[in-house]
């Protein structure tokens, strides 16, 4: 069974790769946790399957890297006029980004953005061992 170690900034948190393993909330961690510093899965004999540390790879396995949507704001014109309250009026106009790839909708910018974490998950989930929800406890 694979082994997969969750590295944070003061500790590292071993997690089993098996049935009860979600990987919704493995990449809210990764994305999400402030004191986060990278996941490795690695299989019985101690070898590197995967990484978030693209250094460590160089070649041995597979680099996870999942996206989230970034919220990008530019001020195109500000607008004064002194008898109304708020005077000043900012229009800005807001776009999207996921991986640098640039939209005009949200909506559309989170499908580019579970379309990349579901590749993602694809690769992780073939190392899961899934085996345990066949087993009928007696």
């Amino acid at each position: 069974m694979n082994i997969g170690i969750i590295t944070y900034k003061n500790y590292d948190e071993n997690v089993l790769l098996n049935a009860h393993f979600n990987i919704d909330e493995l990449f809210k961690i990764i994305l999400f946790d402030k004191d986060f510093v990278k996941f490795e899965i690695f299989d019985t004999n101690k070898k590197l399957l995967a990484s978030t540390y693209y250094p460590q790879i160089e070649g041995k396995g597979f680099f996870i890297d999942p996206v989230k949507v970034e919220r990008e704001e530019e001020i195109k014109w500000i607008d004064y006029y002194a008898f109304r309250s708020p005077s000043t009026i900012r229009h800005t106009k807001v776009t999207w980004k996921v991986k640098g790839e640039v939209f005009r909708t949200k909506k559309k910018a989170d499908e580019c953005a579970k379309v990349w974490n579901k590749r993602a998950s694809y690769f992780i989930e073939h190392l899961i061992d899934r085996s345990t929800y066949s087993k009928k406890y007696k």
